[in-house]
């Protein structure tokens, strides 16, 4: 029986070929934004809105945070870089982190008068929430602890500001109930609360914004009496609903994806650089920018393919990602290491230090002078590497202390960021920790450092500031008041020898995994560093 159902509600012949031409320049543009020659030229486009903000205000900080801004701050300018993640900025998910204070920036901040902390977000939105809502809530909780500690800065240049134009007031007035709470913690923790002569106060500004608007809040938060920080999101607004074919076309008064000059545009083009920039870092793209973006299409996969593998066979895979070198004095580096990608970063008033080497890195006449002790991670032959269990028995026995040195302080532990060596931390800790504890009580430094800078020499670093110091960070010298420091370790002891750890240097902070076999160590009644076998 043939169907009385009504056909109207089905597009006509003309319509599915509508329908199936913006699929295809739907497909097209996708495609086009996963291309690393797109993504390469829009960051480039939109770093020269870095550079201008940079230009306008020359001695502000320019700190690039990690790890979309890296992208679009040019190293030879940037002095600095931050770890504000947009989930902590997420709505009903505000938080502000003790593990990612960022307090290491604030002594260079207030130096510099303001900073420009430079990020960037994709389509369909104008700026990442790190920048609309995690740092302005840093700096309301920083502003407050400051005045509750110190009795500055003034209250009511303290409080809470969010851009307007994109913060609804009830979202607004949600996080601000929180900004207690928040500073109560931080006043808890083991962080150290800056004094805050002047308020922080958060500057909005967009590739959209007015410029010379821009130039005149600064002036009024200065002579407000604040310290500006200005939040660049970098990257042009490409509007979700924008109508990608005119887009495409490049019609005149859109901002949406357009072909600029042979590429695509594309907002936020630095995001997720695992999914398209086949190894290439911030540093090398900025080291041969010239080149790359003058490569054809066709050619710029293999060339990026074989500067990464130059980059690697010149540095190891231990390499910098990103390497901020504006220029410093030397007075600056001597009364703030805290700045910066590349360097020792040094642990509070501690003597320790942590930083990163390559596996087969040659240290320096001059780094051998600067530190009593130099703990290396160093990663193991393939032909003389053995299993978990066999290097635990060999490290067993090991006393360090009665080995002579590798090279002039220098003592390499043969353990890699693998699972199997992570097991051996165990029986290879104690040793370094002891051998560490002997050097800081000659008023020797002591540098730790492994491949990244991170999971191995960042845990050694917290075992060795919890079992070899109080809590008010003082070395314990004496045998008896560290056996009894010893039996007193908890979790807690750990977290907070960690706050001291990211406030110094947010990078070095070990994975939870890590953390969780230094407290397997520290809390078992078996670890006593100074008893020998």
């Amino acid at each position: 029986m043939a169907s009385n159902e009504s056909t109207d509600h089905l597009p006509s012949t003309s319509a599915k070929a509508s329908i199936r031409e913006e699929w295809s320049h739907s497909d097209y543009i996708k495609r086009e934004s996963r291309q690393i020659y797109n993504k390469l030229h829009s960051i480039s486009a939109d770093s020269s809105f870095v550079c201008r903000i940079h230009t306008l205000h020359p001695p502000f900080l320019l700190i690039a945070n990690l790890r979309c801004g890296a992208w679009y701050t040019d190293p030879s300018i940037t002095s600095a870089v931050s770890y504000f993640k947009s989930t902590d900025g997420h709505t009903h998910q505000w938080s502000f982190s003790l593990k990612r204070s960022n307090l290491h920036l604030v002594p260079s901040i207030l130096k510099a008068g303001g900073a420009v902390v430079v990020d960037s977000t994709r389509r369909g939105k104008s700026m990442p929430d790190a920048l609309s809502k995690t740092i302005p809530t840093w700096c309301a909780v920083l502003n407050e602890a400051s005045r509750r500690k110190y009795g500055v800065p003034e209250k009511e240049k303290a409080g809470l500001e969010t851009p307007r134009w994109m913060i609804p007031p009830s979202e607004h007035d949600q996080i601000q109930t929180r900004i207690d709470g928040f500073v109560q913690a931080l006043l808890d923790s083991d962080l150290e609360v800056p004094r805050l002569e002047t308020a922080l106060r958060p500057v909005f500004v967009t590739p959209q914004s007015d410029l010379d608007a821009l130039s005149d809040s600064l002036r009024n938060a200065e002579q407000a009496g604040a310290v500006p920080i200005v939040l660049a999101s970098a990257s042009r607004f490409v509007d979700v609903s924008a109508n990608l074919e005119a887009n495409v076309a490049g019609e005149a008064g859109r901002e949406g994806m357009k072909i600029r000059e042979g590429y695509v545009y594309v907002q936020g083009a630095g995001d997720d650089h695992e999914n398209w920039a086949r190894g290439l870092t911030p540093d090398v793209f900025w080291k041969h920018r010239e080149e790359l973006l003058a490569c054809d299409k066709s050619q710029l996969e293999a060339r990026v393919d074989r500067l990464v593998a130059q980059e690697a066979a010149e540095n190891g895979s231990g390499g910098h990602w990103f390497t901020p070198n504006a220029s410093q004095t030397d007075v600056d580096k001597q009364t703030d290491p805290l700045v910066g990608d590349v360097g020792d970063v040094k642990i509070s008033n501690t003597g320790v230090f942590v930083g990163s080497r390559s596996a087969g890195y040659t240290f320096t006449d001059e780094e051998r002078q600067r530190y009593g002790l130099i703990l290396h991670f160093a990663s193991r032959p393939k032909a003389v590497a053995e299993t978990a269990s066999e290097l635990s028995d060999k490290l067993s026995s090991l006393n360090l202390l009665n080995l002579p040195p590798s090279s002039g302080g220098i003592y390499a532990l043969h353990l890699s960021s693998s699972k199997k060596d992570m097991s051996a931390i165990r029986t290879a800790f104690p040793s370094a920790i002891d051998i560490a504890h002997n050097s800081l009580t000659k008023n020797e430094k002591v540098l730790i450092c492994c491949q990244t800078g991170k999971d191995l020499s960042g845990s050694l670093v917290v075992a060795i500031l919890t079992s070899c110091f109080t809590n008010q960070r003082t070395l314990i010298q004496d045998k008896a008041e560290r056996e009894n420091h010893l039996e007193e370790i908890s979790k807690d002891t750990t977290r907070r020898r960690l706050q001291w750890l990211v406030s110094a240097n947010p990078r070095a902070s070990p994975s939870r995994a890590y953390l969780l076999r230094v407290n397997e160590l520290l809390l078992s009644h078996r670890f006593r560093p100074d008893q020998k076998a």
